[in-house]
């Protein structure tokens, strides 16, 4: 097997290793085999085993690690960018970040813009049940003041608007609020302006670039790409989540 990895990434797993001892829902004895076979250097037998236990969501952040280190091996930059970001949702490695965007900027790959603004999405994304429930207690607290006389205010619309904003903020993070993405899996990947075959093409773009994604439509997906609303078919994308 050609080795292409870069240090970075021979960096990171050592890191990962040390720190990412407890797996998470895994099998020991299955994932014992395959981390075996990879020291071994044994990295086809070893991806066989790990993507096993990835279908069967039984992963470790390591084991993400070392599967995008395999895929970088065999020079697939679709795959390898995938399990790093996997990895990085997993384990909120920066270097992972680092990684990604050293790559796609190598391979002039477009959507992993790591902006502060990126950042904060994410965070918003891993706190979302904690947000929404900060939304409803502040509603909640809010109408409690047109139900106890004791705790009426003399400007009632000031704790209407106060619900409101908080109702709206609710409906917004439950139904319109999305940073769910996909990264292309397929050379030559058709983004269309419609869902079908039949419609015009608005870009052929490569393995690697990632979309965000809006929602499904049969057989196909609703995307964003580069500020325009295009589709993709689903078999030529690989779904970032755990």
């Amino acid at each position: 097997m050609k080795i292409l990895q870069t240090d970075t990434l021979k960096i990171t797993i050592a890191f990962s290793l040390f720190f990412s001892v407890v797996p998470i829902h895994a099998q020991p004895q299955k994932i014992n085999t395959a981390d075996s076979l990879f020291r071994l250097k044994q990295y086809t037998q070893s991806m066989e085993l790990y993507q096993s236990l990835f279908t069967e969501k039984k992963y470790t952040p390591a084991m993400l690690l070392k599967m995008a280190f395999i895929q970088e091996g065999l020079g697939k930059v679709g795959p390898t960018l995938y399990y790093l970001k996997l990895y990085y949702l997993a384990s909120d490695d920066e270097q992972a970040l680092h990684k990604m965007e050293e790559l796609a900027g190598k391979f002039k790959l477009n959507g992993y813009s790591f902006s502060d603004a990126d950042r904060l999405q994410r965070w918003i994304s891993k706190k979302m049940h904690l947000i929404q429930a900060g939304f409803a207690g502040i509603a909640f607290v809010a109408s409690l003041t047109f139900f106890f006389p004791q705790k009426r205010i003399k400007t009632p619309w000031a704790m209407v608007l106060v619900i409101f904003m908080a109702i709206t903020a609710l409906v917004y993070l439950n139904n319109f609020y999305t940073l769910n993405s996909v990264i292309v899996s397929n050379e030559h990947t058709y983004l269309m302006q419609g869902p079908s075959a039949g419609s015009q093409v608005v870009s052929i773009i490569d393995e690697g670039n990632q979309l965000e994604s809006l929602a499904q439509e049969d057989v196909w997906l609703k995307v964003r790409w580069m500020e325009k609303i295009v589709y993709v078919k689903k078999n030529s994308v690989l779904p970032v989540t755990l």
